[in-house]
């Protein structure tokens, strides 16, 4: 696009949240423009995966790596840094997420259909921003309570300003201290003392579906005596609980942990370290979910 002379104007069409649903572009940066995954006409020769398969990856896992095929050629793109990388080699590129305008003539039908599904299920996800401590435990942002400093925002809070820039940043005040929240490095920095401690965003989608039943997600394994991965919702194998179980406490807190009884024990499954421990024995297994 050129444009000459000094008096234009430019503007960003969009609607409200109440005409308008969220669908967003992915976009790389090639030696001079930014061009649309997927999208036929903007090289020799054309992804795999376009945007709304990139962004069902994000949704899914906003702080994962993943990976994709374009010809005899395997990328990466990380979610965090936004970068694109060529696996064989090792080139670079930046990348970023949008939003895309549609009419809401167009977008009517779309608007009502989504309006309905709200009214029928909870949402899709929620979203839990935590930093590590001094004894690397991970600890919630909260606003106050967990005799911690009193902090000026939550998850909630810092999740929306996510939303509105993912690779952006924020500031905020716990205490006597004043915090600077990177998104793309995901770092908290102390503006007066400089220490940097990591950040993490943990996203939990809903078990719920449209129909008001619990969606059918994670398998749950432990590691037998010979190396083997068994299922805990296995015929034969005594358990208590089958994984669909497992999975709703997983959802509820990732970090934390349950009880399970097995025939005559009790066992204690730590989601955070992925490990099964009899209580009596205190014989560790390795647990893993699928």
């Amino acid at each position: 696009m050129a444009i000459v002379g000094n008096s234009f104007k430019l503007q960003r069409l969009t609607f409200s949240q109440s005409q308008q649903m969220n669908e967003y572009c992915w976009y790389f940066l090639d030696d001079h423009f930014w061009r649309e995954y997927g999208v036929h006409g903007t090289g020799s020769k054309t992804a795999t995966v376009n945007s709304s398969d990139i962004e069902y990856q994000f949704q899914m896992a906003s702080q994962n790596i993943y990976r994709f095929q374009v010809g005899n050629s395997s990328y990466t793109i990380n979610f965090p840094a936004m970068i694109q990388t060529n696996v064989q080699t090792g080139m670079k590129r930046k990348v970023r997420r949008r939003s895309r305008f549609t009419p809401a003539t167009q977008n009517a039908n779309r608007v009502s259909d989504a309006m309905v599904h709200l009214t029928q299920s909870p949402p899709l996800t929620s979203c839990t921003w935590q930093f590590k401590g001094d004894d690397d435990h991970w600890l919630d942002y909260r606003r106050q309570g967990g005799g911690r400093a009193v902090c000026s925002l939550n998850s909630q809070d810092i999740e929306q300003s996510y939303q509105l820039n993912p690779q952006g940043s924020l500031q905020f005040a716990a205490g006597h201290f004043k915090y600077t929240l990177d998104f793309s490095a995901m770092t908290q920095t102390n503006l007066l003392i400089g220490t940097k401690r990591a950040v993490r965003r943990l996203v939990t989608p809903s078990l719920w579906g449209a129909s008001g039943s619990v969606v059918d997600k994670g398998m749950w394994q432990f590691m037998d005596d010979s190396g083997l991965w068994k299922d805990y919702s296995q015929p034969g194998v005594r358990k208590s609980i089958p994984s669909q179980d497992i999975e709703i406490n997983y959802q509820m807190n990732p970090q934390g942990s349950m009880k399970l009884n097995a025939g005559p024990f009790v066992y204690n499954l730590d989601f955070s370290a992925m490990t099964q421990t009899n209580l009596t024995t205190r014989k560790v297994r390795q647990v893993r979910r699928l």
